[in-house]
């Protein structure tokens, strides 16, 4: 006994006969083409691993900076400790306080860190009034850092000095570049500055001066 047939329409306008048959088969596949899940698990992670990639790489770049981040500002803050623990400093003895810097910096490159030493005095007659008062012979920079001359203006917060007195300030600068996202973020330039006052007398010397200046008006 054949199966029976319904009714379907042609191309002419016509209705033409399908068999029962036909359309059960065409139901069975179309169902176990729906329950086949050979191959959705490799659809899904294609899907969501460049996402994950960039959750990876995005901490790893933002662990580097934090850790790097802090060690610029230990370094920038122990280079003006050092310092001001002396009473006087040569150009030789100033690099080797540089070399503190670089063991702190320690798995990271020292290389992209400038440092400056500005010691800073008030005058006399006025503590609004301040600038360098030593040289930079002895007073060099690391990796290229901006030292002041002699004598230029500096300024300082207000009420950080009283008349006749100095602070040594350290400018701590560093350009970090991401390893990976790089050419996305770009290099930032990031700045610190630490400022300790002298511990063993009024003002660090420099270039074998004492801590009289010239550079205020008399």
């Amino acid at each position: 006994m054949s199966p029976p047939e319904v009714l379907s329409p042609s191309l002419s306008g016509r209705p033409r006969r399908v068999g029962l048959g036909a359309l059960s088969d065409a139901q069975r596949v179309a169902k176990s083409f729906a329950r086949d899940t050979a191959g959705l698990a490799a659809v899904e992670f294609a899907m969501i691993a460049p996402v994950l990639v960039l959750m990876l790489v995005g901490a790893a770049e933002i662990t580097r900076a934090v850790s790097i981040d802090r060690r610029v500002s230990v370094a920038t803050n122990m280079i003006a400790d050092l310092v001001a623990r002396e009473t006087k400093l040569t150009g030789d003895d100033v690099r080797a306080i540089y070399d503190v810097a670089e063991q702190v910096m320690s798995p990271f490159d020292a290389g992209p860190l400038r440092l400056s030493i500005i010691p800073v005095m008030s005058s006399a007659n006025n503590a609004s009034q301040t600038l360098v008062y030593p040289g930079t012979t002895n007073r060099p920079s690391y990796h290229g850092g901006v030292v002041p001359a002699k004598c230029q203006g500096y300024t300082l917060a207000t009420g950080m000095l009283n008349v006749n007195e100095s602070v040594i300030v350290v400018e701590g600068r560093y350009t970090f570049t991401p390893l990976f996202t790089g050419y996305v973020m770009g290099s930032q330039d990031w700045s610190k500055t630490a400022v300790t006052k002298p511990r063993k007398s009024m003002c660090v010397a420099f270039d074998g001066e004492t801590c009289t200046t010239t550079c205020f008006p008399s």
